[in-house]
Parts: structure tokens; C-alpha cells; sequence
């Protein structure tokens, strides 16, 4: 019979299904993974920051900076780089400044009733790279074409963020910040 596999004591078997993954499998988060930074208040600069599930403290934050620039001419080249610098304690005690690259990844900014996300899936290159602003009602982003530089930098008592289109169009994401 048709669509049957036969099995050594004789009985014929329907073909066995695939296996799925498990719902907890697919719920990984993959990859080089997700940084998401919640800004909850301007002024002062107050905000929560994750790697992953990760919380990290704001006290320990020196500085996030993401930074997507296009080459604009054939002997120059794409800019790619997204850290965080962040004071780390010392075996002797001594608070010193410890920088991580972030990319590959997704970096998620939620400020000021915007957002922004950046996906990174190659360190180094925007070859697999994209850039989603807000959310729409049905839980996607737009997603950007024809920008030439992006650059979000969160510091001391600073959030800055700016977009610049290849026609030379510049726009602040988070007026007022």
C-alpha cells in the first residue's frame, strides 16, 4: 500500500511526521543576540539596559554607541560597529572601563515613544543587516531602505540619535532628547 512503511515483524507503519521543535526551542533567542535599552525618562536621563535577560546596572554604563554608515564611494568603506563601555571592578578593587562589541545582534532603543531596531547578523558588514523604526498596530516595524548612516549614542546624561538618507536628508530620532 501506498504511503506505508513495512517494519520487520510484518506490520505496515504510516510514515512518521517530522518532528517540530518545541515552542521553547523557537522561543531562543539565536545568534549573537538581543540588546534592548528602554529610555524612561529625558531629563534626567534615566533607562534600563538588557543583554539578552541580562540586566546591567545604569551605574555601570559609560557609554552605548551604534553607528551603520554606507560607503559612499568605491574606495570607501561601509562603517559597522555598535558597544558598550561599561565600568567593571577590578581583582584589586580598581573600577576600570571594559568595552564589549555588541554586533552580531539586535539592538532595540525604546525612547521617548519611538523605536528603533537595528539587526546585525554579520559583525563588520551590513550584508544581512536592516533597520526597523516604531511599531505598528500589528506588531511590525517599519522597515527602512535608502539610508546612508545611523548613529544612536547613549553617554553621561545623553541620548543621542540621527538618521541621514542617502539624498543628504538628515532627521533626529528622538527630538527633544
Amino acid at each position: 500500500m501506498k504511503g506505508l512503511t513495512p517494519t520487520v515483524f510484518g506490520r505496515q507503519q504510516p510514515p512518521a511526521l517530522p518532528t517540530q521543535p518545541t515552542a521553547a526551542d523557537r522561543a531562543q533567542i539565536l545568534g549573537g543576540g538581543l540588546v534592548q535599552l528602554i529610555i524612561t525618562k529625558s531629563d534626567p536621563l534615566d533607562f534600563f539596559l538588557f543583554l539578552n535577560e541580562r540586566y546591567v546596572p545604569k551605574e555601570e554604563v559609560e557609554s552605548l554607541l551604534v553607528h551603520l554608515q554606507v560607503g559612499t564611494s568605491p574606495m570607501s568603506r561601509d562603517e559597522v560597529q555598535a558597544g558598550l563601555t561599561r565600568y567593571v571592578n577590578t581583582v584589586a578593587g580598581d573600577r576600570v572601563k571594559q568595552h564589549h562589541d555588541l554586533f552580531p545582534s539586535t539592538v532595540e532603543v525604546v525612547a521617548k515613544g519611538r523605536r528603533i531596531s537595528i539587526t546585525c547578523q554579520e559583525s563588520g558588514s551590513l550584508e544581512g543587516a536592516w533597520i526597523e523604526l516604531g511599531l505598528k498596530p500589528d506588531g511590525t516595524g517599519s522597515q527602512l531602505t535608502g539610508v546612508q548612516s545611523l548613529q544612536i549614542l547613549l553617554g553621561e546624561g545623553l541620548l543621542h540619535g540621527r538618521l541621514t538618507w542617502m539624498d543628504g536628508g538628515v532627521e533626529d530620532l528622538f527630538p527633544d532628547a
